[in-house]
């Protein structure tokens, strides 16, 4: 059969080429390059080799193995069927599945701005046309308790040299803040200010995150100790190996975990079954704590929303662990009957 078959339609595998046209991989890379962040680049990535994937049913295939300008209605819903399919087997969340179903219509944007696909292949992937699957799913992580904290930090300061101060204050700065562990990586000298601290987060927005008193003594104390490392770098925080360079987010991310695994860990190496993991699922869980410990407090959604600069009140409920069991206890103790 001829490259030239139109991809598949629900009753039957897609059959596309193996090695796509120039301008379906150009079509790609084109998509691609219009993300503008490192991280967005590689989720469309992601997401177009998941594509490829449900539709060649092939969990080989990567995304240079489809004829993008060939896109059709029936493959389109395909996706859709086969990414629901996916949803109901666990192997994906609905959230997934919507985020891949919106690089697609992307790419398709993309093709058709290119003049690579005519209008009524755009429209086949209109909203109104490739819904959005249904369905939910618990958001993950866990929100850390006031002696999971102390613990954690108790064994954070235990990892001895400057690291271990350094990993205590990057833990009372994330949860007393919000920070995402990109933004306590990035976290600049020339932001810090008394009681504040200016940084720029995902989406290259810029936002200013008040800091208490007991954060503020945190990470001036912490400044003490860099200052006798003389890093030689604009940045806050160090590298835990070298202090001459600058902490990366990933190495937060394995300061965390070694620290996790000393507090709550087995006596064995940390592995996916080891228990640290129910209390620390990673960095992120100390910005599930700060909007988690907020809502016990009184703030308002759209307070929380504003100190953790979300753009949506739905994406800030996301972060509340609270759970059922405070939610039951909180109306078993408020009257609604006259």
């Amino acid at each position: 059969m001829s490259d030239d078959v139109l991809l598949g339609t629900l009753d039957s595998a897609a059959i596309v080429p193996v090695e796509p046209r120039d301008d379906s991989a150009h079509a790609v890379a084109q998509y691609v390059a219009s993300q503008l962040s490192v991280r967005s680049r590689q989720n469309a990535r992601d997401a177009l080799r998941r594509i490829a994937r449900v539709v060649r049913d092939d969990e080989g295939a990567c995304e240079l193995d489809l004829d993008w300008p060939k896109l059709t209605y029936e493959t389109a819903q395909l996706v859709r069927s086969r990414l629901f399919d996916r949803t109901v087997a666990e192997d994906i969340t609905p959230g997934t599945a919507n985020l891949t179903l919106s690089h697609l219509r992307g790419i398709v944007r993309t093709m058709h701005a290119m003049g690579l696909v005519r209008y009524e292949q755009l429209a086949a992937t209109h909203p109104g046309v490739l819904k959005n699957v249904r369905g939910s799913r618990h958001s993950r992580g866990t929100a850390l308790s006031a002696d999971q904290e102390q613990e954690l930090r108790a064994a954070a300061r235990d990892l001895g040299s400057y690291r271990g101060s350094m990993l205590d204050s990057t833990i009372v700065l994330a949860i007393g803040t919000g920070m995402r562990r990109e933004e306590v990586a990035n976290a600049s000298l020339d932001g810090l200010q008394p009681g504040m601290l200016r940084l720029i987060g995902k989406g290259n927005k810029e936002r200013r995150a008040p800091l208490d008193d007991q954060v503020q003594v945190a990470v001036d104390g912490w400044m003490v100790e860099r200052g006798r490392l003389e890093p030689g770098h604009d940045k806050i925080f160090c590298s835990p190996q070298r202090p001459e360079r600058e902490l990366s987010k990933w190495s937060l991310w394995s300061l965390v975990r070694e620290a996790s695994h000393l507090a709550f860990g087995d006596t064995d190496p940390c592995t996916d079954g080891c228990k640290c993991l129910e209390v620390v699922t990673g960095p992120h869980d100390f910005r599930r704590t700060f909007a988690t410990r907020l809502f016990e407090q009184g703030f308002d959604i759209r307070e929380v929303q504003v100190l953790m600069g979300h753009e949506s009140p739905e994406t800030t409920a996301r972060y509340d662990k609270r759970g059922e069991k405070a939610l039951f206890e909180k109306r078993r103790n408020t009257k609604v009957v006259a």
